[in-house]
Order: structure tokens, then sequence, then C-alpha cells
């Protein structure tokens, strides 16, 4: 999974010296077991891992932005450096179309009902697309 990946590249990082990409990934790591702790045993999945992942990213877009608007450019740049790091352990995101596809098969499925369509469409497109594209797309398709 995602965390023994993320290990095995602090051991790479640790042999050649990049003390911002250890600390970086060491902090992934603890934030995936972190996780990991509030789930009841086995509960862990690659899924799970990529929605830690994924939130981290969040959290280090919105510092940015809170650092670009106080012109601290220093921190700017130390979170880009960050942001390369985490995406670069994220899959890539599936496309608008594709989503938009299948939520419309799940629509079909589960008819008007939004908690259903957009809970069974999350099941499927687990860490390859965020809820707020999801649930956007979601609404436009069931205005129609």
């Amino acid at each position: 999974m995602w965390r023994d990946q993320i290990k095995q590249e602090v051991i790479v990082a640790l042999k050649s010296g990049d003390k911002k990409m250890v600390e970086v990934l060491r902090f992934l790591v603890s934030l995936i077991d972190k996780r990991e702790l509030q789930l009841p045993p086995e509960g862990l999945t690659e899924a799970e891992e990529i929605n830690v992942l994924r939130k981290e990213l969040r959290n280090k877009e919105e510092a940015r932005e809170m650092f670009l608007k106080a012109g601290r450019e220093d921190l700017v740049k130390e979170q880009d450096y960050e942001i390369e790091i985490v995406k670069s352990y994220l899959p890539e995101e599936m496309g608008e179309d594709e989503i938009r596809e299948r939520v419309k098969v799940v629509i079909i499925e589960k008819g008007k009902n939004f908690g259903a369509v957009m809970g069974e469409t999350m099941k499927q497109v687990a860490g390859k697309a965020s809820g707020d594209l999801v649930s956007k797309i979601v609404k436009e398709e069931m205005e129609k």
C-alpha cells in the first residue's frame, strides 16, 4: 500500500541526504498511521490512505493560498515543494466526462436520490476523484 511505498522513499531520501524530503515523507506516514488508529483493526484500505493524502494536499494548497495573500514567497515555495511530493503519491484523477458517465449510470440504477447516487458514485471512484467534484456533477445531472 501507499504507506509502505512512502516508507521506502524515506530510506532513499535519508541515504541521499535530502532532509526536507525525509521530513515531508515522514509526516505523510504519520498522518496515515494516525488515521489507521482511528479505524477498526484491518480497516485501513488503499482508498483510505489515498483519502488521507488528498486531505493533506487540500490543506497544503489552502496554506499556500494564505501565504500568497500574506506575501510570504519563502513559505509559498516551501508549500509548492510539499504539494508536488504529495501529488506524486496520488493516482491520476478521473476526468469530469468519465465521472459524469458513471453518475448517469448510477442515477438510472438508484433513481434521483442524491444520497444514494452520491454514495454509490463515491464507492466507484474512491481515491480517483474529489467529493466536491462528484457532488457538483451529481447535482448537475439530477437537475436534468
